[in-house]
């Protein structure tokens, strides 16, 4: 049964107990007829050597068993009602229902899970926007991480051209018990609060958020002055939101691409927010095998362009 939508987000002081325990009655319980694709089963787990310690985990039914991606062009794709959207799924797979501010926020099963718990977050779900980042989606986004008390969930999100999969305004949401690269790793910092991820596997901007000086409304919008920059320069992204290595402050981190891909692979994984953040899910044993970190790092700089940083940092500086 979902919560009823006119319950507000402080008003569920057990909102991770609701999550978990809905997921689990779905996934794990007894049902003529699941609505997940397949039960999830990691085969094989290891770490890398070397100074990321990526995370690679054997996820071989996500690659069989997935719905197909859709395939849509440009960074503000108009939202179509024909194709696959959330407005179709099952009811079942809609756990709970809330609202944050003015926004009506539905959790989602996402049925071809990665993790336990893999949920999507959908902000006004029947108003049918197009899978653009908005500053209200932030701000739901920093508000549900600062709900959840556990602190190894992360919040993640694929632009168009950066293997978005539903054009319908979506984040997912993840808990994956591994530290990754990226939340102690060293920041540059660039101007006003802006962090650059130097000498690293990927590359990325950040924005880190101490709970105690800052609003997630605040927060987000500053997040989104740079998503719009990206926008506005037709530069597919993709976006991460965890904590730092201490679990102290939030680290909003966006990975710009210099060349959309258009729902190709250009590597024997998917080249997104998670994989780029540290946790790279396979669905072949040869990769799962063979992959390491000077490999990773190389697929990463295909995806994002070699000069990356050359090309965004002077986008930034003259704020459009």
């Amino acid at each position: 049964m979902m919560t009823s939508p006119t319950v507000r987000l402080e008003d569920l002081p057990n909102l991770q107990q609701l999550l978990e325990s809905r997921w689990s009655e779905l996934h794990d319980g007894q049902q003529q007829e699941s609505v997940f694709r397949y039960q999830l089963i990691i085969e094989r787990e290891r770490v890398t050597d070397g100074r990321a310690g990526f995370l690679l985990q054997l996820n071989r039914q996500r690659t069989t068993e997935r719905r197909k991606p859709d395939i849509f062009s440009g960074l503000r794709p108009l939202f179509d009602p024909t194709r696959f959207n959330f407005n179709k799924v099952d009811s079942r797979e809609i756990l709970l229902e809330f609202t944050i501010g003015s926004t009506l926020v539905s959790i989602l099963i996402n049925n071809s899970p990665l993790t336990r718990n893999h949920v999507l977050i959908v902000p006004d779900l029947t108003q049918n926007q197009p899978q653009v980042l908005t500053a209200d989606s932030l701000t739901v986004a920093v508000q549900l991480m600062l709900k959840l008390a556990d602190r190894n969930y992360r919040i993640l999100y694929n632009s168009p051209g950066a293997l978005a999969s539903v054009n319908h305004l979506h984040l997912h949401l993840l808990h994956i018990s591994h530290k990754l690269y990226v939340e102690d790793a060293c920041l540059t910092e660039l101007q006003n609060g802006l962090y650059r991820l130097d000498n690293q596997p990927a590359k990325a901007y950040c924005f880190v958020l101490d709970p105690l000086s800052s609003t997630a409304t605040e927060f987000a919008n500053r997040v989104h002055q740079l998503i719009r920059i990206l926008i506005s320069n037709n530069l597919a992204h993709n976006f991460f939101l965890t904590w730092n290595h201490n679990r102290s402050n939030l680290c909003a981190f966006v990975y710009p691409r210099l060349v959309a891909c258009e729902n190709k692979q250009i590597a024997p994984f998917n080249v997104a927010a998670c994989e780029l953040s540290g946790f790279v899910p396979l669905g072949l044993e040869s990769d799962y095998e063979r992959l390491d970190e000077q490999q990773l790092e190389a697929y990463f700089q295909q995806a994002q362009g070699e000069h990356l940083y050359a090309t965004v940092d002077g986008l930034v500086a003259r704020g459009r």
